[in-house]
């Protein structure tokens, strides 16, 4: 007899859609969200909702994450909405003021780069489906599978900061782009990406979605008289010091010193940004260096802010005043590990050092780097009409006199898939040409370096017009270069298979727990389930070895209109084997199904122990057993595919009976079960042979 009870409790009804297997984020789960109304929507600004990351170590296979409050967006976390994690910051540097600042090595040419070593994250992303609510204000969001990678926020310390952010994706079923999208800017929390999903057509209407300049942002420039310490020498030196210009921000960190659009932003002497100095023509990860200058201790020997990099690197800054040295600020690296599933957004330049503070707006500033671009990621079943993306970095100021000039910021990055259409579609990554100068009555400044080529991956082919260019570099007085370089390699540029979104369709039950226990030489199986809307029933399955299953019963699903349901059924019969391992299976309306966890439970009862001995064994093995009659059992060795290898008859006394089991050399070498039946009772236990 089979005994079983649906224990109701709360249940809610939650309809979700399969959306994209995000085959290129390195997952094998189908992702869902709610799926859109099939209506035409146009919009006319950013859609995505973004949220710092406040779990500090997040990692792989986690399924929750704190969030703080919301930087950017109005429309909060529902559950099934899809979301996009992502590692905006988070590469260390080799910091020692010499030669090898940066990568950490001497050798290749530029004082640049960095470690490419087990703390290096930055870039890491993956598509996850929310399973509850998050307001604006922040808190807790529970994920429907665990997380593929590891994800990090950590202040700046020995290293420069780790920043992640979670973002709400946008989902459409017809698009319209009413009028210029435009990504909100990096603020060094969030920001700098835009991300949408659209089931059936996505209409560029001639109209631009926009990342341009919203990525690192560049080296803020400080009017400065000079002091006592310096040299011309020195790859960083701290903010605090009276000299050299600013670096730019990038993936292993942020300057104490930002040109937040022309306005300078300091983040305090306690944040500094890069480990011992976030000054100097020393250039980290990605970000352009800001110049160093010749003269410290005047700064009056102006150097130009290198360029940002990202598929490509930047371009040098230009050389001292007047002693014509060539100090100036060292172009941010390539991002070396770039892939359509690891992206970055563009380097932001590097300030040039500034004694008189020439240029609009004054006070230095004009100096300053540019910002890199950000990022857009773009998936639609058709894309119709003619648009552009553009993620490029921006230029350096041109309104400076006898100061040196910034560094471009670096091109950023784009990810578009389609079924169709993309050869309407313009993208353009391109780096941001160096600040330039006049050099004033004076002579030649250093002018800006060149920012790097972004990157640009479809599945087809954009429209042939699109580039990933580097930036030229400034000029000084005469026209000339004077030591600043364009950014010497073009970024990326590739067609690549990615995954695409093409259908939309109800996800299968989820279930929250699934426990098996004794009760008195039964066993309760007990599960709770959520999200059931679009089930029928559950099928309890039981296995002697974990392996092979066979049904025992079924409970149909009832709805109460509750979050969540709890089910038990009792097997007042359970295998006597010792150990019994049963599993749940949900079918929907549909015929689909999914499986639960296995779970076991041991008997313990004395007179189910079923017992061999030698295990493993080779020639013969004893068998144990408690019998309740006095008649014939027959004994029977089953292979793992359930056929009949080996089988004996025995004489069997009420009470304990030992039965030899003989021949076992003539078997195939593995795991068997062993069967028992003596037409009262059928037991089994595991036996493993060996030669």
């Amino acid at each position: 007899m089979i005994l079983n009870s649906h224990i109701p409790k709360p249940m809610r009804y939650i309809r979700l859609c399969v959306c994209m297997a995000i085959l290129h984020l390195g997952s094998s789960h189908l992702f869902a969200q709610s799926c859109p109304a099939g209506t035409t929507t146009t919009i006319n600004s950013y859609p995505n909702t973004y949220y710092p990351g406040v779990t500090a170590n997040l990692i792989v296979g986690s399924t929750s994450i704190s969030l703080g409050a919301v930087t950017y967006g109005t429309t909060p976390i529902s559950t099934g909405d899809l979301l996009l994690i992502i590692q905006m910051q988070g590469a260390q540097i080799g910091y020692v003021n010499d030669s090898t600042y940066g990568k950490g090595f001497t050798g290749g040419g530029r004082v640049n780069g960095y470690l490419n070593n087990a703390q290096n994250l930055v870039g890491t992303m993956e598509y996850a489906v929310a399973t509850n609510s998050v307001g604006l204000g922040g808190g807790t969001v529970n994920l429907l599978a665990g997380t593929v990678n590891a994800y990090q926020k950590a202040g700046y310390s020995v290293y420069g900061q780790y920043r992640y952010q979670v973002i709400r994706v946008a989902s459409y079923y017809n698009l319209i782009i009413g009028s210029t999208i435009t990504a909100p800017s990096w603020n060094g929390v969030t920001g700098g990406v835009l991300v949408m999903y659209v089931t059936d057509n996505l209409n560029m209407n001639s109209k631009t979605i926009s990342a341009a300049g919203a990525g690192f942002r560049g080296g803020g420039g400080v009017e400065l008289t000079g002091g006592a310490g310096g040299s011309a020498s020195y790859f960083r030196t701290q903010a605090s010091n009276p000299y050299n210009g600013s670096k730019g921000e990038g993936i292993a960190g942020m300057p104490r010193y930002i040109n937040n659009n022309y306005v300078l932003l300091d983040n305090g002497a306690a944040a500094e940004g890069y480990p011992n100095g976030s000054f100097g023509m020393g250039a980290p990860g990605n970000a352009g260096a800001g110049g160093t200058d010749a003269a410290p201790l005047a700064n009056s020997q102006n150097s130009g802010g290198g360029g940002g990099g990202n598929g490509g690197a930047g371009g040098k800054g230009g050389n001292s005043w007047s002693t014509n040295l060539p100090v100036g600020g060292e172009p941010g690296a390539a991002f070396g590990e770039v892939s359509v599933s690891r992206l970055v957004m563009g380097g932001g330049g590097g300030a040039g050092t500034t004694n008189n503070g020439t240029g609009t707006p004054a006070g230095g500033i004009a100096s300053s780097g540019a910002p890199g671009g950000g990022m857009v990621f773009i998936y639609a079943n058709n894309v119709t009409g003619t648009g552009t993306i553009n993620v490029s970095g921006a230029s350096g100021n041109t309104t400076i006199s006898n100061d040196a000039s910034g560094g471009g910021g670096a091109g950023g990055s784009v990810v578009i898939a389609a079924g169709s259409g993309l050869s309407g579609v313009t993208v353009n990554a391109n780096g941001g040409k160096g600040g330039s100068n006049t050099g004033g009555v004076a002579g030649p400044h250093g002018p800006g370096g060149g920012g790097g080529g972004g990157v640009i991956y479809s599945n087809i082919a954009v429209n042939a017009a699109s580039s990933a260019s580097g930036g030229s570099n400034g000029t000084t007085a005469g026209g000339i270069t004077y030591g600043s370089f364009a950014a010497t390699a073009p970024g990326v540029k590739q067609v690549q298979p990615i995954s695409y979104p093409m259908s939309c369709a109800l996800l299968p039950v989820n279930f929250l727990s699934v426990s098996a226990s004794n009760n008195s030489g039964k066993t309760n199986v007990n599960w709770k389930m959520t999200n059931e809307e679009n089930m029928l029933e559950y099928v309890v399955e039981r296995s002697v070895d974990g392996v092979y299953f066979i049904p025992l019963g079924t409970l149909l699903y009832t709805s109460t209109g509750n979050a969540t349901n709890d089910y038990r059924f009792t097997d007042l019969s359970p295998v006597a084997n010792g150990v019994t391992y049963y599993r749940i299976r949900a079918v929907d309306n549909s015929g689909g199904s999914l499986y639960s966890n296995i779970v076991s439970v041991k008997n313990t009862s004395a007179a189910a122990v079923l017992t061999v001995s030698p295990n493993p064994a080779s020639e013969s093995a004893s068998l144990g057993i408690v019998s309740t009659v006095n008649g014939t059992a027959e004994i029977r060795l089953m292979d793992m595919a359930g056929h009949n290898c080996w089988s004996r008859r025995y004489a069997v006394n009420t009470g304990n009976n030992v039965l030899l089991l003989e021949g076992l050399q003539e078997l195939q070498a593995g795991l068997y079960v062993v069967q028992y039946t003596d037409g009262t009772a059928t037991r089994f236990v595991k036996l493993l042979v060996r030669h």
